[in-house]
């Protein structure tokens, strides 16, 4: 199983987590092997910084048993620990473009993303507010985040949006789509025969019967209705007020959890999650994950950065594709 690596924000700390990674995954019969897209000797010299091990091989580098192969495409430069620059911007932009391309002509099975830091990327002319819109436009989808850690899974309905625009972009066509990718993935990806998904109200209160904004009483409660009618291999429930959902746990009792924008439904997961989780891009032809956590700056070039989350979206990914071969 071949797994490309798209390098992120060599300011931060995502090289770091991947090495540590390595050096805790078991390399068992998936035979597994990584393609990393970046500057060779910028590689070399942050794990040189860092003291981690590793051994110089003819296309690439060994890590903790494993084989590396590094495509040396991008630019090379310095790296400046937890500052946002226009070079660093620019390597991680080239290796997302260079990463997806080889995925895209069948040469790996997974995609693996690491942190890239928005404002870096933006100086490069990367016009996209994330990874999920861009692989979107890559793969001619309509993605879906899900961002999960153990059996909690959270989908949103909205992204990368400002909270101002989020009422503008709900309807009930987009909520049914997206519970439909949601649906799909959960079957598909995560091999669960007929998931419980939980939606999340809008409004504090789910709306309280309208005394609290309509949205739920003009379409979020016969949206689920619908969805239950159209969806016979899952079922919906909700609206739910977001904050008991998970204040008293009732989302150990889902499969699949549908927020409505992204701190509704990820502040949660994250505080669940403890240092791990995984985002995942749903509703792709290729399994695409990525460790749930930022370049962290603050902490970047000080060999402290935890790797389980990037430890956790690797094995999620070869978890995935071996239900997709079911």
């Amino acid at each position: 199983m071949k797994i490309a690596i798209s390098i992120g924000d060599v300011n931060g700390i995502g090289l770091e987590c991947f090495a540590k990674a390595l050096g805790k995954l078991t390399n068992d019969t998936n035979d597994l092997s990584f393609i990393l897209f970046g500057p060779y000797r910028l590689i070399i010299d942050y794990l040189d910084g860092l003291d981690i091990n590793f051994e110089e091989t003819e296309n690439g580098i060994k890590l903790s048993g494993f084989n590396v192969e590094i495509r040396n495409k991008g630019i090379d430069a310095s790296i400046e620990f937890g500052q946002i620059t226009a070079e660093a911007g620019k390597i991680a932009a080239d290796s997302i473009t260079d990463a997806v391309e080889f995925i895209k002509s069948s040469n790996a099975d997974i995609l693996l993303t690491l942190p890239i830091n928005k404002k870096a990327i933006s100086l490069s002319g990367f016009n996209f507010p994330g990874h999920t819109e861009m692989l979107g436009e890559s793969f001619g989808a309509d993605p879906l985040m899900i961002l999960f850690s153990g059996k909690i899974k959270v989908a949103l309905v909205t992204v990368h949006e400002p909270i101002s625009r989020v009422n503008k972009l709900l309807r009930p066509r987009l909520i049914e789509s997206k519970y439909a990718a949601l649906e799909n993935s959960l079957r598909q990806d995560f091999g669960i025969e007929k998931p419980r998904i939980a939606i999340l109200g809008l409004n504090p209160h789910a709306g309280e019967q309208g005394n609290i904004g309509t949205e739920e009483v003009s379409y979020i409660n016969d949206t689920v209705e619908k969805l239950n009618i159209r969806h016979e291999h899952s079922v919906a429930e909700g609206p739910f007020p977001a904050d008991g959902f998970f204040g008293f746990g009732q989302y150990k009792e889902y499969d699949g959890i549908l927020a409505m924008y992204h701190d509704q439904g990820l502040i949660p997961l994250k505080l669940l999650a403890q240092g791990g989780g995984v985002n995942f891009t749903a509703n792709l032809s290729i399994v695409r994950v990525s460790p749930d956590h930022g370049t962290a700056y603050q902490i970047a070039g000080t060999n402290t950065a935890d790797e389980t989350s990037t430890l956790e979206a690797i094995q999620a990914g070869i978890a995935m594709v071996n239900n997709r071969r079911k």
